[in-house]
């Protein structure tokens, strides 16, 4: 492809390579340019449908590597959100990612480098996005899917932003940086008007799953379930619009008959690698194996110390597989109370230990009780496709069926019908094998659902926050406290039911203030 030499911005360009089930971000040999919108070259680029459909792919693939060693997830869900969770503490004060360490001492600030990254991840997503509904707005018919696709991502994006960051900049088509500075901070309520615009759009023009080729792309199913996360996020705290959830309740309602055709009976067949795509309804796309260009996950390699004699997966892994994480630990007296229920989510979810020293048949192996989330690991020490550390082939849920039920549950009590709620929270229930509520189902019994379901899923954070600043400070300190003599916390504060804007983005602006606390 040619470039001029007048760009603006340059980019790395990543496509999504499609192998059967599995969809690899991979990147691409040459950069693309990404021009001023009055310039004719990035229009050329979507001239017909194959350039269409590499676009869209391409917006998926910044939730990936997108280049560098961390993925997405493993920033956001895990160091941003479950991290700084009553979900994991750590139990050691090692120093192989200070930004994760920061980030669960509630010590980070603007110029927080992970922190950056996660914002401007997001803004390359709603950059993408934003490429191909304004290069295709000729032909919205021809290209109606990839359009509702580059929607749903948008929609996904800003609705992350909002929550993660509140207020920021909201850019719907292609604008040249010295225009994009100048923009005010939106605030969230008109922010949650494009999502919610975005998803409605992308459920027109989407079919329910894609399956065979397409699976891991999103579906109508996906859109709305996320729609319905939004009316929910809009309804708690710091929105508080009541009247959002009559808006979730409806918008779920309608789509549990589709959610129920991907709904998996045993909890532990969800996170085995030969049903991915089977019982979610839309993940972030891992596969491992690619000697030129590693594409898998990097989670693993932040769930526990940074190293490499500390791993606690010497039976599991590759030679060269080390750590770059803390030595993060999953709350004993969440997996002493699942383990008293017998819950049939810990043994997936949680490894209560593990060998040091050495491989099966090692003289010098010894076992270190210790609580990991391990439901992201390969354990299959057969499989050599692995090539390091960041590279394992495991997706990362963002919306699954027990969403679904759980938020259309928690909705009808809000909405003061919770006799209506119980089957969906029982359905949940039963899987875990737990005996079914007899009463009318209360807040406290999707609190419950909600932090057992999704270990290590990066939900719990933005749960607590939802529900309420005072109880989530309040949780979120105890939790602390308890823990305070092992890793020194900071006791968290309103402030830190944020994120800052990142420094490098208050520089070049002069009209915006930071979030509250943060200078």
């Amino acid at each position: 492809m040619n470039k001029m030499k007048n760009t603006t911005i340059k980019i790395s360009f990543y496509c999504l390579s499609v192998f059967g089930s599995n969809m690899l971000c991979t990147s691409c040999l040459d950069d693309i340019d990404v021009y001023p919108v009055e310039n004719n070259m990035t229009q050329s680029f979507y001239a017909n449908e194959l350039e269409v459909n590499q676009a869209a792919v391409g917006i998926y693939a910044r939730l990936g590597k997108n280049g560098s060693n961390d993925d997405f997830p493993t920033l956001y869900y895990w160091c941003a959100s479950e991290n700084r969770s009553d979900i994991l503490y750590i139990r050691t004060d090692a120093n192989a990612q200070r930004d994760q360490m920061d980030l669960r001492k509630y010590m980070i600030s603007i110029s927080t480098p992970m922190v950056s990254t996660i914002y401007s991840r997001l803004y390359a997503v709603i950059k993408e996005a934003n490429n191909l509904l304004y290069f295709t707005k000729d032909k919205p018919a021809e290209y109606s899917r990839y359009r509702a696709e580059a929607c749903f991502l948008r929609a996904y994006a800003y609705w992350e932003l909002a929550r993660a960051f509140g207020p920021t900049a909201l850019l719907t088509e292609p604008t040249e940086n010295r225009i994009a500075i100048e923009q005010p901070r939106t605030p969230t309520a008109d922010i949650y008007k494009q999502v919610i615009a975005d998803l409605t759009e992308a459920s027109n023009g989407l079919e329910d799953f894609y399956t065979g080729s397409d699976a891991g792309r999103v579906g109508r199913i996906a859109a709305q379930a996320l729609l319905g996360q939004v009316y929910m996020t809009m309804a708690g705290y710091p929105n508080n619009d009541a009247s959002a959830y009559d808006k979730a309740e409806s918008t779920l309602a309608a789509i549990i008959t589709q959610v129920d055709t991907r709904w998996c009976t045993d909890y532990s067949n969800l996170f085995i690698l030969e049903n991915e795509n089977k019982y979610d309804l839309f993940s972030i796309q891992f596969a491992s194996g690619s000697a030129s260009n590693v594409t898998g996950s990097s989670l693993p390699g932040y769930i526990s110390s940074g190293s490499a004699s500390q791993t606690p997966f010497p039976d599991w892994v590759f030679d060269s597989y080390t750590q770059q994480g803390q030595d993060m630990c999953v709350d004993t007296f969440l997996v002493t109370a699942m383990k008293a229920d017998k819950d049939k989510r810990l043994l997936p979810s949680v490894d209560t230990g593990f060998y040091t020293g050495g491989r099966v048949g090692s003289a010098d192996r010894i076992w270190t009780d210790k609580t990991v989330v391990t439901k992201f690991l390969e354990k299959d020490p057969t499989n050599s496709t692995i090539k390091a550390w960041n590279d394992f082939p495991r997706n990362f849920p963002i919306l699954r069926p027990a969403d679904v039920y759980l938020l259309y549950a928690e909705a009808l009590i809000q909405n003061n019908k919770a006799a209506n709620a119980l089957p969906y929270i029982n359905k949940i229930r039963t899987r875990a094998g737990l005996p079914d509520l007899n009463g009318t189902p209360t807040l406290a019994d999707i609190k419950f659902e909600r932090k057992r379901e999704f270990i290590g899923e990066g939900k719990r954070y933005f749960d607590l926050v939802r529900w309420g600043a005072n109880e989530a400070i309040q949780v979120l300190t105890d939790f602390v406290l308890h823990y305070n003599a092992v890793y020194n916390s900071a006791v968290p504060t309103v402030r830190d039911l944020l994120l800052p804007i990142p420094q490098n983005e208050m520089k070049t602006r002069t009209n915006w203030e930071n979030n509250f606390g943060y200078y």
